[in-house]
């Protein structure tokens, strides 16, 4: 159903989740009752998009500020000049090879900073160069919903998981990439590694707005399931992880210059389709911190 508000419009897309907003141009500075009709929809529909923004950096980080604490990435060589909160996500590279930005952001699916005691409750993703082949945008961002997927469980497998942890590893997500061949990220200082230790948050988080159960482990990070023999435990994170992966919870996000992504970390996780190779494509993107997840 179709939500309206003066001259702003929020139409749920053709998919489980995700809404288009129009009517609110960013570069314009959005009102306050602009922001709360787009945080009202983000929590009803878990993605929004606003397309056809032009923005600056600048205003990038003003418009992620209104939905909370912006958070800046661990990776701050990374960062965009004079504007630490935002990190680039590119496959463009520099005169001395190296990357400009992130290059294998989201090769496996996860919800951002799941790694962190708070992890990202919001993710901003502003697109700035997108790849084309024979006239088709590439890089598409697919989202799956993450109530969606816990409501489709069996009974049986509720019980087991309802108030059980798992760890979630940066780690071990890593290793993950190294073991396919997916990493192409400058390696982590002893550090930051330091900084990252491994935590445990519950396989059910209750969403810390509207109450919803959200299944809440990634095929990219969660590394156990705790409280289990060693077996079980990786047979049931296997099933989870390939269950909240079915294309009956999912919305493709198929990318244009100046599209404008907002999603909810505990409400979905994501997956970076990469099928451009080196044809250049450009983001920039603002994590802003959440609660503990309960």
């Amino acid at each position: 159903m179709q939500v309206t508000e003066a001259r702003r419009t929020a139409t749920p897309l053709p998919a489980p989740i995700g809404a288009e907003i129009t009517g609110i141009d960013v570069a314009s500075s959005p009102s306050e009752s602009d922001y709360e009709f787009m945080r009202d929809a983000l929590h009803k529909y878990s993605v929004i998009v606003l397309r056809g923004q032009d923005i600056t950096p600048q205003q990038q980080q003003e418009f992620a500020s209104h939905f909370g604490e912006l958070r800046t990435s661990f990776y701050n060589r990374y960062g965009v000049a004079d504007v630490p909160a935002l990190s680039i996500v590119s496959n463009l590279k520099r005169e001395d090879g190296e990357h400009i930005g992130i290059a294998d952001a989201g090769m496996l699916w996860h919800t951002d900073g799941s790694y962190l005691k708070t992890p990202d409750m919001y993710t901003v993703l502003y697109g700035l160069q997108i790849p084309h082949r024979d006239g088709k945008a590439l890089g598409d961002t697919v989202f799956s919903s993450a109530w969606g997927a816990y409501d489709a469980l069996p009974d049986d497998v509720k019980q087991v998981i309802d108030g059980r942890p798992a760890v979630h590893s940066f780690t071990a997500h890593i290793e993950k990439k190294r073991a396919k061949g997916q990493l192409k990220r400058a390696p982590l200082t002893a550090q930051q590694r330091d900084a990252l230790p491994d935590v445990e948050h519950p396989i059910v988080r209750r969403h810390p707005v509207n109450g919803r159960k959200c299944l809440f482990v990634t095929e990219g990070h969660t590394s156990q399931i705790v409280g289990l023999p060693e077996k079980e435990g990786a047979e049931l994170l296997d099933f989870l992880t390939e269950h909240v992966k079915k294309p009956e919870f999912h919305y493709r996000h198929t990318w244009r210059k100046g599209d404008l992504i907002v999603w909810d970390n505990c409400a979905v996780q994501h997956l970076a389709v990469f099928d451009y190779g080196d044809i250049p494509r450009r983001l920039h993107r603002a994590g802003i911190a959440g609660p503990v997840p309960v």
